[in-house]
């Protein structure tokens, strides 16, 4: 009994406690329950999660392509800056190197020892921006304005400082031949190990430096007709098509160091006489001309030591590009032989130039006469030009027209109401004189023709501009707030170089508030003139490609003229005849011809030239009254009562001011201003980034 009231009263306390126990287990039951279901995230908070990842991983890896684009950008500027570094060090040293001062020689004084010479190309730095400015979006858009100045040319003579030599090369066979004539023997190729024609280095203190840019060309267009890659402008240039633009779409620049050794020139002045003495190195064409190594085309024509790719190139083209096939083989600065009337000798032998050789334009690289039957008419090649550059046509953008046909630039028809300058002879440095380039003569790598030297003359690729100018001191500046002195508005000055001149130069002219300063700047030769310049002539012509009205000058009271002469211009009047308005130095030294008021001849060039013409027995100088510009003959059509050398005979033949006065001579340097700094400029761009940068060098001479 007692038991059993212990087992109940368990049994009540038990349940006693049960409410509370039961309660217990519910809420640990709920308290599990509660951290099961927050174990995962829901969808919503994997979605927002999800997207904050993404965010974040957007932003790394935009903050990554900053930096690599940073990192890019800044290495393809500093490729940029150290390419300019080494090309403008390079041309400051080789100038610093010159052999003579920059002035021309303007009477019978002594030549100098070698020359400095600098070409100026019909393209300046406002070419691409005048003729390719597009205005069709209602925006003016200048698309190309990053092309510069490609087509100017400078050489000179150059000697080598403290113990620096230039170097070159030369077949084997020139130093044996001369090693054979000092020994008193005579060359046999047996009594000498190697291959004769194989290429040794030599060196020399003295050497000729040519510095030029040229284009990469369609090989499909060489060898007779070159044009450049422009694959960026249609095949139908000149139709108004917005794709097209006239530009190279490469432009590389190329130094040439020809040696200046006359020591290995043989006792008859040339290097081979083939003549059974040598192995004969040449090949015979399909035609059966045969082209024999180290020897010029024959001048004018083409015979039996000439040799083109049969069916394409021009034979009667051998004056042009003739000494070509000899500067491919050799690093000598060589020149035709000249007969006794004055042309190359037959056989196309050349012999080494002496410095006192070069100051003389003819004997120079890629130096031609041109026939004068291509210059002023008729069937006789002689009398010829005098020496001038072996170049091509022009850059197309200078045949650009606008959409009613009105060329922007002066072309080759002339007229007599516009001066213009023609269409050839005044493009870039023919492609035979680019080492490796030459496919107008035989090309076969197993040969030594010069293709396996490609590449060996390039200094730099992807260039923009190339720009030779000249430190003109009565250069005419413009610029605007003339009155207001004291005005904190800053003055803009307009130079000859600047896209807006010409617009100056009319606002001067109208009395517009536009004040001329005659500063000095440096300026393309011939500003006023060259077909791409930003005057483009001062006769009425088209501002641009939406222009309504002929953009023409009031010139009332004749003021034009204080800003077309300068020293470096080239122009001594403003008239619509050529034969008056240009500077008579330009004409008589022959880098200009005219025949009646046309142009046929137009290559303005800054020359330390030579006085070696007035007394080299043959007349250079105006063959008729109906042309200017000096010719070189021996003789003067219809008129033979006419003295040889006038200049240097001792006599006063014009009566007027004494003894071989300066209208005596019959030539003189296209510019008599002793240069007071030559600037060169060159730009470059990364193509795949479109960076643009230039940097210049300023030459004040010896």
């Amino acid at each position: 009994m007692k038991q059993s009231k212990m087992n109940q009263s368990t049994k009540n306390r038990h349940n006693k406690n049960r409410p509370k126990l039961m309660h217990k287990t519910r809420h640990l039951i709920e308290l599990k329950n509660v951290s099961t279901l927050r174990v995962g995230f829901t969808l919503v908070e994997m979605l927002v999660a999800m997207t904050v990842t993404l965010l974040m991983m957007a932003a790394l890896a935009r903050a990554f392509a900053f930096v690599g684009t940073q990192i890019q950008e800044s290495r393809a500027d500093t490729l940029l800056a150290t390419s300019l570094r080494d090309i403008t060090t390079k041309l400051q040293d080789d100038l610093g190197q010159c052999t003579v001062e920059l002035k021309p020689n303007t009477g019978l004084e002594e030549d100098q020892n070698g020359y400095f010479l600098y070409y100026e190309g019909p393209v300046t730095d406002a070419t691409s921006s005048l003729f390719r400015a597009d205005n069709s979006s209602g925006t003016l858009q200048l698309n190309d304005s990053r092309y510069g100045d490609f087509d100017d040319y400078i050489a000179f003579t150059a000697v080598a400082k403290g113990s620096q030599w230039f170097r070159g090369k030369v077949p084997r066979y020139i130093l044996n031949m001369k090693s054979a004539e000092l020994a008193g023997n005579t060359y046999d190729p047996a009594n000498f190990a190697g291959d004769p024609f194989d290429a040794v280095t030599i060196t020399s203190k003295y050497a000729e430096i040519i510095y030029f840019a040229s284009p990469e060309y369609a090989t499909t267009s060489l060898p007779a007709n070159p044009a450049y890659l422009d694959v960026d402008g249609d095949t139908n240039f000149g139709s108004g098509a917005a794709t097209e633009n006239g530009l190279p779409d490469r432009i590389k620049i190329h130094r040439r160091v020809l040696l200046i050794r006359p020591d290995l020139n043989l006792n008859s002045g040339v290097y081979a006489n083939y003549g059974g003495v040598l192995p004969t190195r040449s090949k015979t064409i399909a035609n059966g001309v045969t082209h024999h190594f180290m020897r010029a085309d024959d001048w004018p024509n083409a015979n039996a030591t000439t040799a083109t790719i049969a069916g394409n190139a021009n034979a009667a083209d051998g004056w042009l590009y003739g000494m070509a096939g000899v500067h491919q083989q050799c690093d000598l600065s060589v020149r035709r032989i000249l007969s006794e009337n004055g042309l190359p000798i037959s056989g196309g032998f050349v012999a080494a130039n002496s410095l006192a050789d070069l100051s003389q334009p003819h004997n120079r690289f890629a130096h031609v006469r041109v026939p004068g039957n291509l210059l002023i008419g008729g069937s006789n090649p002689y009398p010829t030009s005098m020496p001038v550059l072996a170049l091509g046509d022009p850059a197309t953008i200078l045949s650009a027209v606008t959409p009613d046909s009105t060329r922007l630039a002066p072309v080759n028809t002339p007229t007599t109401a516009t001066i213009v300058t023609p269409n050839w002879l005044s493009g870039f440095i023919r492609p035979e004189f680019v080492l490796g380039n030459d496919l107008t003569h035989i090309n076969d790598p197993n040969d030594d023709w010069g293709l396996q030297r490609i590449g060996e003359d390039l200094v730099t690729n992807n260039v923009l501009g190339f720009d030779v100018q000249i430190f003109d001191p009565g250069a005419a500046l413009f610029s605007d707030n003339p009155a207001d002195t004291t005005s904190a508005v800053i003055q803009e000055t307009v130079g000859p170089g600047d896209a807006g001149y010409r617009n100056a130069v009319q606002a001067w002219l109208n009395n517009s508030v536009v004040s001329k300063r005659e500063n000095g700047a440096f300026v393309d030769l011939a500003y006023p003139v060259l077909a791409g310049g930003a005057m483009r002539g001062w006769q009425p012509r088209r501002l641009d490609r939406r222009s309504s009205s002929d953009f023409t000058f009031i010139d009332s009271n004749n003021r034009m003229s204080g800003v077309v002469v300068s020293p470096f211009s080239g122009i001594r009047a403003v008239t619509a005849d050529p034969q008056t308005a240009y500077q008579d130095a330009l004409l008589r030294s022959g880098r200009m011809a005219t025949s009646g008021q046309s142009v046929v001849l137009f290559q303005p060039a800054f020359d330390t030239y030579t006085s070696a013409y007035e007394k080299d027995g043959f007349y250079q100088g105006v063959v008729n009254s109906n042309s200017k510009g000096s010719l070189w003959t021996t003789y003067i059509q219809g008129n033979n009562t006419v003295t040889v050398d006038r200049g240097a005979n001792g006599l006063d033949d014009d009566l007027q001011f004494g003894v071989d006065d300066f209208n005596e001579r019959e030539t003189l340097a296209p510019f008599l201003n002793k240069a007071e700094a030559i600037r060169v400029t060159v730009r470059l761009e990364n193509p795949s980034l479109r960076f643009v940068r230039q940097a210049s060098v300023d030459y004040r001479g010896k």
